[in-house]
């Protein structure tokens, strides 16, 4: 299975370690980093573990959360051969508000 990082992804991806890294402390970064890493081989293994957002607008969105730090979700796209990775926010957040496939 392809795994797809969208740019969007890959920004809140350093929006959420620049975060970490002054908040709380880099190791905390980096071990936030690494769950988000064996998440995401979990979800290429396992691409339906997710639920299906319904309450999004985008059909097709599922989310699943982080490993070790279940306040942040990961929100993607199971399609027959990819792994489409969307987003990785706080699930504390306006979900609404996401723009998820831009």
């Amino acid at each position: 299975m392809r795994v797809l990082r969208r740019p969007r992804f890959l920004l809140d991806i350093a929006e959420e370690l620049t975060w970490l890294n002054e908040k709380a402390s880099p190791e905390v970064a980096e071990a936030w980093y690494r769950s988000l890493k064996e998440t995401i081989v979990q979800l290429e293994l396992h691409p339906y573990l997710g639920r299906e957002r319904k309450d999004l607008h985008q059909t097709g969105i599922r989310s699943w959360r982080l490993g070790h730090f279940p306040r942040w979700l990961v929100f993607y796209e199971a399609t027959e051969d990819s792994l489409i990775l969307y987003r990785v926010r706080q699930g504390t957040m306006n979900l609404e508000a996401l723009k998820l496939r831009s």
